[in-house]
């Protein structure tokens, strides 16, 4: 059995690992293989940018970006590098690489190699799974107190831990390069900067500010309420941000930063693919201790430790 301080670790190292989770997820069951692939529409898109064709010395910074949001809509997976770095009521900072899909069903892969949680160097930083069922940490402290290298958390235990339900987890869009791309359009100062190679690609880089409320009204009914949410939490009302677009106004990478009442969040998004398949195989039963919510100072019934 896991003590209540150390579940309470494990139910903070949850809400960051929850708050890294990504956008635009339906909750729609995943299969337990937890593997999928993009429609071969959505790979055409990404081929060719999913742009109008236009080139990029044609249009203004606000129909760039306005391109490039329309594309990023279309997308239905991604993969990236990421360093999201929070300060004030929650402290952490984390760094590794994210692969998300949202068709045929959701799904979310992480490894952060480094991952520090107020104040506090989490030694071989964490691999995280997130799909319909729950969430999947792998972290070398809280392996040694159960005795095998995955913790399950349920996802029906999911909002006694973090006070957010599973598809405000799956579907919180700070950090999806995808959705911050959809939300950047609502700029009204939005302007040409430069141009630099993002891993071998020309882009052209554009910089400017908006604000939170006219960013969510840029995005799908469906998603915007899960995403107000967290941001009201937050206290963020402006977003400060610097978008680096190729040729076919595809986002290669995102920058962004903004100060709430509660919290100061920046983020730095390196896109890596865009469309591909993504898939993992989940950790077997014998690899994998379920933590119910009486473990993670929720209010659940207790529960076996094994699954």
């Amino acid at each position: 059995m896991i003590s209540r301080v150390r579940g309470a670790q494990l139910g903070a190292i949850a809400i960051t690992a929850g708050a890294i989770a990504v956008a635009g997820c339906s909750s729609s069951p995943s299969n337990n293989s937890a593997s999928g692939k993009a429609s071969s529409s959505a790979s055409a898109s990404a081929s060719s940018g999913g742009s109008s064709g236009s080139s990029g010395a044609s249009l203004t910074a606000a129909e760039a970006v306005k391109d490039a949001a329309q594309s990023a809509q279309k997308a239905t997976s991604y993969a990236a590098d990421v360093t999201v770095k929070t300060s004030g009521t929650a402290s952490s900072t984390i760094s590794g690489t994210l692969k998300q899909q949202t068709s045929p069903s959701p799904l979310a892969v992480a490894d952060f190699s480094s991952v520090t949680v107020q104040g506090q160097q989490v030694q071989g930083g964490m691999q995280e799974i997130l799909n319909s069922n729950g969430i999947w940490l792998k972290l070398s402290q809280l392996s040694k107190q159960v005795g095998k290298p995955w913790i399950k958390i349920p996802a029906s235990d999911l909002s006694k831990v973090t006070g957010a339900s599973f598809g405000q987890l799956l579907q919180n869009g700070s950090n999806d390069p995808l959705v911050q791309t959809q939300m950047l359009s609502s700029s009204t100062n939005v302007k040409k900067v430069g141009t630099a190679t993002i891993n071998g690609v020309p882009t052209t880089e554009y910089t400017g500010t908006y604000p939170i409320t006219a960013g969510l009204a840029k995005l799908p009914a469906a998603s915007r309420s899960k995403i107000a949410a967290q941001l009201k939490a937050q206290g963020l009302t402006t977003e400060h941000f610097t978008v680096w677009l190729d040729d076919q106004h595809q986002v290669r990478k995102v920058i962004s930063s903004a100060k709430g009442t509660s919290e100061s969040v920046s983020s730095t998004v390196t896109v890596t693919s865009v469309n591909q398949p993504v898939s993992v195989s989940l950790p077997p039963a014998a690899q994998t201790a379920t933590v119910p919510a009486s473990e993670l100072g929720g209010s659940g019934s207790s529960g076996s430790t094994t699954s």
